[in-house]
């Protein structure tokens, strides 16, 4: 798993999708719905702030991955202010590597 954020709060999560405002990650931090979280990332310390749509704990790694040393939240929400830039940003970051999509 690759890091891209780090929660304000502590914590650590990695971006699985973006669709404009909307955004599904991997936490090492859960959230309630309805909460507003803020992080930074990793790779520029550009601020993210999110509004938490949904939370759940991942099903159980698959026999084939090493078992995580923490247990990992599946967060959906929406950006909250973020610029074109920054969602331009965070699209960068799910197509870092070519031809895959992390899903």
């Amino acid at each position: 798993m690759t890091w891209h954020l780090t929660w304000s709060r502590g914590g650590e999560a990695e971006l699985v999708e973006i669709d404009g405002d909307r955004v599904r990650l991997r936490s090492t931090a859960s959230s309630a719905p309805g909460a507003r979280v803020e992080g930074a990332l990793r790779s520029t310390g550009t601020a993210i702030r999110l509004k938490v749509a949904r939370c759940r704990l991942r099903a159980p790694h698959e026999p084939t991955e090493p078992a995580p040393a923490e247990r990992i939240f599946e967060l959906e929400g929406r950006l909250i202010d973020a610029t074109r830039e920054v969602r331009a940003e965070l699209a960068r970051l799910i197509g870092d590597a070519p031809g895959e999509r992390p899903g």
